[in-house]
């Protein structure tokens, strides 16, 4: 029994959730705005919940409506995966010498992702059912929208990665092969022993069966790292296809067809947000948390001086000067609605009216 439990705590699944809470917190943060928003406790008086429960596409909840959130919410698993494989890269070295390391990466990197999905159809069923009072088979309908629109997601990225892997496979396939052969050749002994701190005895393969880590101490740093660099450089151009997905959406939102459910669209960003949340943490580590606080209450002061000042005004007055605008306060409006002015006001417009009758 302990050898199973040994085992089963250091398999790359657990330890991977593990390290998502023991280092870059912060990109934790999205998983629990969209648990808790579909939860109903974040945003609850604006219907948070209800922009994911029942994605309105077309001015209707249909099953088309919901395969675009499934599709959104699908770029961001994928999103999720790339971001942390480039942060986690290190740790999961022995993935570089396998075929296809993105896809058994994603594999045992999927209990949140599969906890998230099992909770959101658990609400949104319950919601379609008490709320919307939807029928079974439209309910049918609409699930089998989002898993359709969730699945097509993860296939054009793993199509697109699949592409990738080959690529590097190809280049680097006879490399390896040569350095297998000199490893079998060689004792075991003569390699150099590393304490890692990050300890896997099992992972998942593509198969879904049990393996075990490859070695791969008779692998050059350089060598490993130059394959880790071209699956990030993969990664990101992945990245950057969602990015350029959100902005062609934003432009065509005029159109009807282009105006996709908000949950749709609030998970493309959260997508690209992780993103930029993992470069910074890849860049400033530990530090991260901090500058982001720093950088939080560097723009709430620009706010509040008014120096950034995102409100909508009017065409044609001056806002830069401050001491010369007008009171807002009640006897300020007590006299512009004074009985002169009504008065004033009653004429020109019973004389643009006398206008139109004539």
């Amino acid at each position: 029994m302990k050898k199973y439990l040994i085992g089963f705590w250091y398999s790359l699944p657990l330890q991977l959730l593990l390290l998502h809470f023991r280092k870059y917190q912060v990109i934790l943060i999205f998983w629990y705005i969209l648990f808790a928003t579909i939860a109903g406790h974040f945003m609850k008086t604006f219907g948070a919940a209800s922009l994911f429960l029942a994605p309105e596409y077309l001015d209707e909840v249909n099953a088309f409506g919901t395969s675009i959130v499934g599709f959104a919410i699908g770029v961001f698993f994928m999103s999720w995966n790339i971001t942390t494989f480039i942060l986690y890269s290190k740790q999961i070295k022995f993935l570089a010498t396998n075929a296809q390391p993105f896809l058994k990466y994603c594999i045992n990197n999927a209990v949140i992702p599969i906890v998230f999905l099992v909770y959101y159809a658990y609400e949104a069923i319950g919601y379609a059912l008490n709320q919307e009072l939807v029928s079974a088979t439209q309910l049918s309908f609409n699930l089998i929208g989002f898993l359709g629109g969730l699945l097509l997601a993860i296939f054009i990225a793993f199509v697109y990665f699949f592409s990738a892997d080959k690529t590097i496979y190809y280049s680097y396939g006879k490399i390896i092969n040569v350095a297998n052969d000199e490893y079998k050749s060689k004792s075991k002994t003569t390699l150099k022993k590393e304490r890692p701190d990050f300890r896997v005895d099992w992972f998942l393969s593509a198969s879904l069966h049990l393996r075990k880590p490859r070695d791969v101490r008779h692998y050059s740093e350089d060598y490993i790292d130059s394959i880790l660099t071209r699956h990030h450089i993969s990664a990101v151009i992945g990245i950057i296809f969602a990015f350029l997905f959100l902005v062609i959406v934003g432009y065509s939102s005029d159109t009807k067809l282009f105006q996709i459910p908000a949950a749709a669209s609030i998970t493309v960003l959260f997508a690209i947000l992780i993103a930029l949340s993992g470069a910074v943490s890849l860049f400033l580590k530990t530090w991260s948390i901090p500058v982001l606080i720093i950088i939080y209450l560097g723009i709430n002061y620009l706010y509040q001086q008014e120096i950034i000042d995102p409100r909508n005004k009017a065409y044609g007055l001056n806002y830069l000067n401050k001491t010369e605008r007008p009171q807002y306060n009640r006897n300020t409006i007590m006299q512009m609605a004074s009985i002169a002015n009504m008065e004033n006001d009653k004429e020109k417009f019973l004389a643009i009216l006398n206008n139109w009758k004539a």
